[in-house]
């Protein structure tokens, strides 16, 4: 009889465990659901506060339980998941370009225990990737460490891999940026070996060899020998195959291809009117997407009301830091300027889009004429070009 009561007592305790372990697992898939629709929203922000909670709940979970049941049960679902929460912070808070946070947190993770083995062999060396970018942001880091780690990238297992070609991406914008033009070509020619995307290699002949502390001026009167071999040709396929997208920062850079190629292969009013068009398609998406921080796309919300640029009153940004870091060097594809020279454009092409809408014809022609000057001088800005512009 003894025996049989030890049993009933023993099957209380593991019925009180287990309704435990489900209480709390069952909030940590509720969190999951919602950081996954905050993050599908783009908003980060919110994302990230989630992702904090989760963090919490698994953390003061474990210190809590005193049963051994209790903690054994729960011991590998809350390393896995805590590791996964944290790795997901990194991501967020590195695409918000809180570089000192992303730090910290991935200090913390992976620096004072060996919890990289807890996750797949390419996620980790995505993490790597953000970290010692995050490094050199902050003026901190090693650029060999950081090109050592974006060639080896490509020789890891591909299988489950869903965030290469993005890494490569990422990679190659940062090293342009850094001006390592010969490191973000070999990523650029893997790019285009693995999933046939021209675009990064493109790029980079772009920034190389056009936007540089040179001037132009004095390649268009002596020869256009300083242009790789293969430039016209991957400039004009790239342009074939993307000049339908108008979403992304793509379109200013086939916009500065278009105008390049103008001035030195095809000074015709045609090639000038395209280029403007790619202007004008990228412009054309802020008018009809929701307010996002042109920074890191966190979108507004009722609670965290998104700046507005008092010049163009188009670009809105979710706060002042974001505002200043984009002003003078915007990390876009292609150019090396900030928010200060596509400032007027936006506002011209503001001006001009409101008095088409509204029948404003007396207005229309010479507004449009304004929005082109403003292309083109915003143009011939990033390509070393101002001072020629219209001669």
């Amino acid at each position: 009889m003894e025996k049989k009561g030890k049993r009933s007592r023993r099957k209380a305790v593991s019925a009180a465990d287990r309704a435990s372990i489900v209480a709390v697992l069952t909030k940590m898939d509720e969190l999951i659901v919602k950081i996954t629709k905050s993050y599908h929203l783009d908003l980060f922000s919110q994302a990230a506060n989630e992702l904090r909670e989760g963090i919490q709940l698994i953390e003061t979970t474990m210190l809590d339980s005193s049963d051994t049941l209790l903690r054994m049960n729960l011991q590998a679902r809350f390393i896995e998941s805590k590791v996964l929460f944290y790795s997901n912070l990194v991501s967020i808070e590195f695409s918000r370009n809180n570089f000192d946070d992303a730090i910290q947190i991935y200090k913390k993770i992976f620096e004072r225990g060996n919890l990289k083995m807890k996750l797949p062999s390419p996620r980790f060396h995505c993490l790597q990737l953000q970290y010692h970018e995050a490094l050199l942001r902050q003026g901190k880091g090693n650029i060999d460490t950081f090109i050592s780690l974006s060639k080896s990238r490509i020789t890891l297992p591909m299988k489950h891999d869903v965030d290469l070609e993005n890494d490569l991406r990422r990679s190659a914008d940062f090293l342009r940026t850094t001006k390592h033009f010969d490191a973000a070509a070999v990523l650029g020619e893997q790019l285009e070996e693995l999933c046939g995307d021209k675009f990064s290699l493109a790029t980079t002949y772009l920034e190389q060899y056009i936007i540089d502390d040179k001037s132009l001026q004095q390649y268009l009167v002596d020869d256009k020998e300083f242009l790789p071999e293969d430039f016209v040709e991957i400039m004009t396929e790239v342009m074939q195959k993307h000049q339908n997208e108008g979403t992304t920062a793509y379109v200013l850079v086939l916009a500065q291809a278009t105008y390049l190629l103008h001035q030195l292969y095809d000074d015709t009013k045609e090639a000038r009117r395209k280029a403007i068009c790619f202007i004008e398609k990228y412009l054309d998406s802020f008018s009809i997407a929701e307010t996002r921080c042109i920074t890191c796309g966190q979108a507004g919300t009722p609670t965290e009301v998104q700046l507005v640029c008092s010049g163009c009153r188009v670009a809105c940004y979710c706060s002042i830091d974001h505002q200043r870091m984009t002003w003078k060097k915007e990390v876009v594809r292609g150019m090396r300027f900030g928010h200060e020279v596509l400032c007027p454009v936006m506002k011209a092409y503001r001006k001009w889009r409101h008095a088409n809408d509204n029948g404003g014809n007396k207005r229309v022609s010479r507004l449009r004429r304004r929005f082109e000057r403003e292309c083109l001088y915003f143009l011939s800005d990033g390509l070393g070009l101002k001072d020629i512009c219209f001669e």
